[in-house]
C-alpha cells in the first residue's frame, strides 16, 4: 500500500488518503492482526496540544465501547507522535450529503431518521452526546443502512472535555441547537434538534437556515421560526416543529420517544407490495390478466354482495349502540366529545399522531368507549392501548 503520511502505527499500514477536513485526514488502511481492511482517521491538533490529544483518546475509547449497527465500529485508537488515530470499519455507501444532492424520498428520509435515532438512543443511554450531527457524519453500508460516525467532539454528559471547551472543534453552525448557539449547557435534546435540521434538509433539499456567516446562522436558530415545508409535505410540519422547538422542553425529550413516533410514520409510508406477482416478469402478468373463462369475477361479485349485507347489519348495530351510549351523555358532553373527535381527526391528518392518540383516548375513556371512529383510529395508533380500552369497556 502507498503510504502518503509519515506516521507508523503499530499493527496497521496506511494506504491512500480518501478525505480530509479541519485537523483530520482519513486513509484507507489495513490491520495486520487480525487481518482486515480499515479506514484510519488521523487528527493532528494545532500546536500538538497534549491535553487535546488526551481528551481525544478518552472520547475514542468511549466510542470504541459502543456496539450498535447504526454506530461506526471502532477497532483501535491511540496517540502516536502528537497525532491521534482511530481505526474503524469501511463504509462504502457514501454519505447523506451525497444522497441529498441526488434526492431523498420520504420513505428513505424516515428510515434514515430511525437509524440515527436508534444510534443516539444507544449513545445517550451510555451518557455520551454526539454534538455534531450533520449529513457528512451519516454514512451508509452498501445495503443502505445508515451509520453515525465521527464522535470526535462527543462529550460525556457528566464530564467537561478540555478539547471541546477550548473550541478546537465547535461543530457545524447549520445544525446547532439554540441553546448550543447561545453557549448554554446542552443535553441529548440538542442532538435531537440537529437531527431535525437534517430531516428538513432531506425533505426540502436545502438547509433550514442559511446566512452569510456563523453569527447570522446562529441568530436564525435562536430567533427565526421554523420554515414551512412544501405543500406536499405539510403533513410533517407539526412533527418537524416539535423537533426544532426553540425551548428544549417542547421537543422530544429522549431518542426513545422519537423512535416511537418515527415507527408510526414508517408504518404509513411502507409501500404495499403484491407478494403474489411482485417478481413476475411482465409477459407472465399479461398472461395472468388474459386467462379466459376465469371464475374469479363471479366469485368476487358474490363476495362483495355478502360483505355488503354483513356491513349493513354491522352498521345498524353500531348505530343502535351509539344511540344507547349517547343517551347517557348530556348535550354538553356530546358537544365536547364531538369537538375532541374533530380535533383528533385534524391532528391525525396533519401527521401529529401523538396528540391525535391522546384525544381519541379521552373520547373513549371519558365519554363513549364504543365510539366507532375513535376505536378505529386508536386501533391504528396504539394497538395495545386499544385492546386495553376495549377489554375494560366490554366487561
Amino acid at each position: 500500500m502507498e503510504n502518503s503520511f509519515d506516521l507508523t502505527i503499530p499493527n496497521f499500514v496506511l494506504g491512500k488518503e480518501i478525505g480530509r477536513g479541519g485537523m483530520a485526514r482519513v486513509f484507507l488502511g489495513e490491520q495486520l492482526e487480525p487481518k482486515r481492511k480499515v479506514a484510519i482517521k488521523i487528527v493532528t491538533p494545532q500546536g500538538n496540544d497534549p491535553k487535546i490529544l488526551e481528551d481525544l483518546q478518552k472520547e475514542g475509547d468511549t466510542v470504541a465501547q459502543f456496539s450498535h449497527p447504526n454506530i461506526v465500529t471502532v477497532f483501535s485508537c491511540g496517540v502516536i507522535k502528537s497525532n491521534y488515530y482511530l481505526a474503524m470499519e469501511i463504509l462504502n455507501g457514501g454519505d447523506l450529503k451525497q444522497k441529498i444532492e441526488k434526492g431523498v424520498t420520504e420513505l428513505e428520509a424516515f428510515n434514515i431518521m430511525l437509524d440515527m435515532a436508534k444510534a443516539l438512543e444507544h449513545a445517550h443511554k451510555r451518557g455520551t452526546l454526539h454534538r455534531d450531527i450533520k449529513p457528512e457524519n451519516i454514512l451508509f453500508h452498501e445495503d443502505g443502512q445508515a451509520v453515525l460516525v465521527d464522535f470526535g467532539i462527543a462529550k460525556a454528559q457528566d464530564s467537561v472535555s478540555e478539547f471541546t471547551r477550548v473550541g478546537a472543534v465547535v461543530g457545524t453552525p447549520h445544525y446547532m441547537s439554540p441553546e448550543r448557539a447561545l453557549g448554554k449547557e446542552i443535553d441529548e435534546r440538542s442532538d435531537l434538534y440537529a437531527l431535525g435540521v437534517v430531516l428538513y434538509e432531506m425533505l426540502v433539499g436545502k438547509k433550514v437556515f442559511e446566512g452569510g456567516d456563523t453569527f447570522a446562522i446562529s441568530y436564525a436558530h435562536v430567533h427565526e421560526p421554523v420554515p414551512d415545508l412544501p405543500e406536499n409535505k405539510a403533513r410533517y410540519q407539526p412533527f418537524l416543529n416539535k423537533l426544532l422547538a426553540k425551548n428544549p422542553d417542547d421537543r422530544f425529550q429522549t431518542a426513545t420517544q422519537l423512535i416511537a413516533q418515527l415507527k408510526k410514520f414508517l408504518r404509513r409510508l411502507q409501500p404495499i407490495t403484491d407478494t403474489t406477482h411482485s417478481f413476475a416478469p411482465l409477459p407472465e402478468l399479461e398472461a395472468i390478466r388474459k386467462k379466459k373463462s376465469s371464475p374469479l369475477p363471479f366469485i368476487i361479485t358474490g363476495v362483495v354482495i355478502v360483505v355488503a349485507v354483513l356491513l349493513g347489519v354491522w352498521f345498524m348495530n353500531q348505530q343502535n349502540s351509539i344511540e344507547i351510549n349517547q343517551n347517557t351523555l348530556t348535550n354538553e358532553q356530546i358537544v365536547e366529545m364531538n369537538n375532541k373527535l374533530g380535533a383528533a381527526s385534524g391532528q391525525f391528518n396533519m401527521g401529529n399522531f401523538t396528540v391525535a392518540e391522546e384525544l381519541y383516548e379521552k373520547v373513549l375513556v371519558e365519554f363513549d368507549c364504543k365510539e366507532p371512529d375513535a376505536r378505529n383510529r386508536m386501533k391504528t395508533l396504539n394497538r395495545a392501548k386499544y385492546d386495553q380500552i376495549v377489554a375494560e369497556c366490554d366487561n
